[in-house]
């Protein structure tokens, strides 16, 4: 076996005293090795609440296609503005005095649906979802991503002055960004209970039923 990771890379550093260690090793076949572009810790990545760093490694192969899909981003809608455009649209479609055909009902059903159409169109905008994608994810939280980082690399330049603030900068920011991410999935999970039907149900009981069992 060989080992990407750089020799003296630390991968870890002791929340108690700060020094920093190496517990973790990556390690593949030789074949394997030259696939390799780079393999390094990132401690200014530290996710959550862990004193782990995080190991990226960037290896030269053909990932399979991501399919990206697009739908509409109902969640940021103006529904007000919503009201505003559907009013106009719809003043476009004729008032009916009577139907005297399946015909005519069937024309008055495609034009009020053409109208909604062009309302949802012209003020719902859409966006490009992977399979990767995470619903309960938001701005606020890629911001609060931001700001960590961007004290988790403050922190790392500040590691050999333990008194410094920035280390405590860091903690609380650490602490809330994972305090967020919590609330989003729980209010995303909330919502989707809320709204679920017919096959949807035994959906939701399943995923109960494997939360507790963790």
């Amino acid at each position: 076996m060989k080992m990407p990771l750089p020799q003296g890379v630390p991968t870890l550093r002791a929340k108690r005293t700060q020094n920093l260690t190496r517990p973790d090793n990556v390690f593949c076949s030789e074949g394997f090795l030259d696939f390799f572009i780079s393999c390094n810790a990132y401690p200014a990545r530290v996710p959550g609440t862990t004193d782990h760093f995080p190991i990226i490694s960037v290896i030269d192969l053909v990932p399979p296609v991501k399919v990206v899909e697009e739908r509409w981003d109902w969640k940021a809608v103006n529904w007000e503005e919503m009201n505003e455009v559907l009013a106009e649209e719809m003043e476009a479609v004729p008032d009916p005095e009577g139907y005297a055909s399946a015909g005519e009902v069937e024309e008055a059903i495609e034009a009020f649906d053409a109208a909604v159409w062009r309302a949802v169109e012209k003020v719902v905008k859409r966006i490009k979802i992977t399979t990767r994608s995470k619903r309960w994810w938001t701005p606020e939280l890629a911001t609060a991503r931001k700001e960590k980082e961007k004290l988790a690399r403050a922190s790392y330049r500040q590691r050999d002055v333990p008194e410094s603030p920035i280390h405590e900068q860091y903690r609380v920011a650490r602490n809330t960004f994972s305090a967020r991410i919590k609330m989003a999935r729980e209010r995303h999970w909330r919502e989707w209970l809320a709204q679920v039907d017919g096959e949807d149900v035994w959906t939701a009981g399943q995923l109960m039923k494997g939360a507790s069992s963790d």
